[in-house]
């Protein structure tokens, strides 16, 4: 997967395309599409093109991934 890096002041991120975020995650670009326009991941906008921070994304998997665990969690307790 080639990839876009970005220096910024607090140092050089990995931006991701579409396609890049649809491989990583294995969901359909339709799919990544959908999630980036309601918000639902963290994106942003480079004129007509969706771009994804790799560590942003890596950091939402991370907190989704504690979420669902959370509710869960009771109901394996039963």
């Amino acid at each position: 997967m080639p990839v876009q890096t970005v220096d910024s002041p607090i140092g050089e991120h990995v931006v991701l395309t579409v396609r890049d975020v649809a491989t990583y995650l294995r969901l359909s670009q339709a799919k990544v599409y959908r999630l980036a326009r309601e918000g639902c991941v963290p994106a942003f906008r480079l004129g007509r093109s969706w771009r994804f921070r790799k560590d942003l994304i890596d950091a939402w998997m991370i907190r989704e991934t504690d979420a669902n665990l959370i509710q869960l969690t009771p109901a394996l307790e039963e």
